[in-house]
């Protein structure tokens, strides 16, 4: 199998997307749509359904796909063509490889619906495509020529997602969660063919895997109801579960996240999981739905739900700006961030009936 980069080529088991190539045609360029501070509402036409808001949105989503395909198709090539990355990945859990093509597959199919979309919907869509200039890992397996909008050598992960979810409190209530792993600057894929312990660099991606998934759940979550054409309500309420779906999976690798510690694994501490959540009385690494929490209102029972999923916690400027914390876009000028930034804070203002 053979993995493509985020140029708009259909994946292999989407096959509808084979007959419809919708990227790369067509799109407004970065700069012109970003003149004012709610600019992408420029993109609209004169005989669209949608409202301001509602192409706001998509355009947001759309290029947060896009960034969610490029690293995956980074994690899915490892995956597919270096076999040191592949066993690896094996070795933590035997369906790993097969999760992250998966993925890949998923997120670049979700680009593509949205950005058909708009099209069909006489909507300009954002152009990011000259902002594919970051280099690949010079390591084998990996195709050379490829230019990435994402940079997985130097993240910053956030782990506190493991216990949010295992616990009666929520974000947008005051809930805080410590890390349960501290990565600062470490790599998730190979650097170089002679890269060292090749198990602190995948654990440490299982992290990355699950905080990348859980914060496009709640994203989608966030912009919801935000949106007033019932085809934009269908494609958040349909992508949106998909993710948590992602993330449900991605969690159930930490069940076999070994105790890694001390200088000969690079300064990375990892907990044994199952047996420290074992000892305090339940194995929580098996835990797969939400533990239920405040929602909506103190005053309202406990319910099992996504979370955060207000604007300030999970919506597009919380997205993007949690991305860019990370190191993902570590290389790329600041023209990128800013523009990544005014589709967020278009998306954040986004209000239903907003026309």
């Amino acid at each position: 199998m053979s993995i493509e980069n985020s140029s708009g080529n259909p994946v292999s088991r989407r096959s509808f997307l084979k007959r419809s190539s919708v990227l790369g045609v067509g799109l407004l360029p970065v700069a012109g749509l970003l003149s004012t501070a709610r600019s992408a509402h420029a993109a609209l036409s004169d005989d669209t359904n949608l409202s301001e808001g509602d192409v706001a949105v998509l355009q947001f989503l759309r290029a947060a796909e896009l960034v969610e395909a490029d690293l995956w198709g980074q994690y899915a090539e490892l995956a597919v063509n270096n076999p040191e990355f592949r066993a690896a990945l094996k070795h933590l859990d035997p369906a790993l490889p097969d999760y992250v093509v998966g993925d890949y597959e998923d997120e670049q199919s979700h680009a593509n619906l949205i950005t058909g979309f708009l099209q069909n919907s006489g909507v300009t869509p954002v152009d990011i495509s000259s902002f594919y200039t970051l280099p690949a890992v010079p390591v084998k397996g990996v195709d050379q020529t490829k230019k990435h909008l994402t940079n997985l050598t130097n993240l910053t992960i956030d782990t506190s997602w493991y216990l949010r979810y295992r616990g009666a409190t929520n974000p947008d209530f005051g809930g805080t969660y410590p890390q349960i792993v501290d990565i600062t600057d470490r790599p998730t894929v190979p650097t170089s063919n002679h890269t060292g312990d090749l198990e602190v660099i995948v654990q440490t991606a299982a992290f990355h895997f699950g905080a990348i998934e859980q914060g496009g759940s709640s994203l989608y979550l966030s912009l919801l109801p935000k949106v007033t054409n019932l085809d934009v309500v269908s494609i958040l309420g349909a992508i949106g579960p998909t993710e948590f779906y992602h993330f449900a999976l991605f969690q159930t690798t930490l069940e076999n996240i070994r105790a890694l510690h001390g200088p000969g694994k690079s300064g990375i501490s990892f907990p044994n999981l199952k047996r420290e959540t074992e000892e305090r009385g339940s194995n929580q690494s098996q835990v797969l739905t939400p533990f239920p929490c405040t929602f909506l209102d103190p005053s309202l029972p406990a319910c099992s739900v996504l979370r955060p999923s207000s604007t300030a916690n999970a919506g597009a400027l919380a997205a993007a700006s949690g991305l860019a914390a990370s190191g993902l876009f570590a290389g790329q000028p600041d023209s990128f961030v800013n523009a990544v930034v005014g589709l967020a804070e278009a998306a954040d203002a986004a209000t239903r009936g907003n026309v």
